[in-house]
């Protein structure tokens, strides 16, 4: 939704994506583009786990990642995949059904080392996943592979983040086809802030987003689009 102008903030934390849930995605799309000026980029089908996703990239001089780019992820039930079971989709986005509310559903960190950040916050308590190889064909032929920790059941709705590591791949990000928006902002609410406190510290986030309570887990981010400020919830 359009919001006023937003304060703009320096986002101190290993930011590698923000995960945008959204309806009928091959035509949200351009909903999308109409609304910011900034028309998303296909990234490619998830096989096997009946997605597929568009992608923004997110300004990185508001983004304090040790020079790690970032990007806006919509992500939508792909049409091509429909023996998928809802459980068995990415993020298990299909027990949503085919016309979710948009919504920032969770996001991912690119640690300086996953195989010991995993360990560590598992070692603390944080449920953090196992560190697995993934990989996938890219929209142009070529293979994508990176490493992931994720724990399919997205704890504390979503708020805590899983862990992602591209190696050798080129960051998705890093896209010379993929337009721009300015982030300006990152903010959590949640009922149970003190949770989301510790999640993040025992992942080695040590100056998290300000963190509110709040009814309902949500992720707001604020953005300057070449259309005027948003806020995506």
């Amino acid at each position: 939704m359009i919001g006023p102008d937003p304060k703009e903030t320096t986002i101190t934390i290993p930011l590698d994506h923000l995960v945008l849930l959204v309806p009928h995605i091959d035509d949200y799309v351009g909903e999308f583009a109409r609304v910011t000026g900034v028309t998303p980029v296909f990234g490619g089908s998830h096989p096997g786990m009946g997605t597929k996703n568009y992608l923004v990239r997110l300004d990185s001089e508001a983004v304090s990642t040790a020079g790690n780019p970032s990007y806006l992820e919509l992500l939508g039930l792909d049409e091509s995949q429909p023996d998928v079971a809802p459980e068995a989709t990415m993020f298990g986005v299909g027990r949503r059904g085919p016309d979710p509310r948009p919504a920032l559903v969770t996001w991912a960190m690119h640690p300086a080392d996953i195989e010991a950040t995993a360990a560590e916050a598992a070692a603390g308590g944080v449920a953090v996943g196992t560190v697995e190889a993934w990989s996938r064909t890219a929209p142009d032929g070529s293979l994508l592979r990176w490493r992931v920790s994720m724990n399919p059941a997205l704890p504390l709705g979503g708020l805590q983040p899983f862990l992602i590591d591209w190696g050798a791949t080129a960051h998705p990000a890093s896209n010379p086809a993929l337009d721009e928006i300015r982030l300006l902002g990152l903010s959590f609410e949640t009922p149970d802030p003190e949770a989301l406190e510790d999640a993040l510290t025992g992942l080695g986030v040590t100056d998290p987003p300000p963190i509110r309570f709040g009814l309902a887990p949500t992720i707001t981010a604020s953005l300057q689009t070449p259309s005027g400020p948003l806020e995506l919830r």
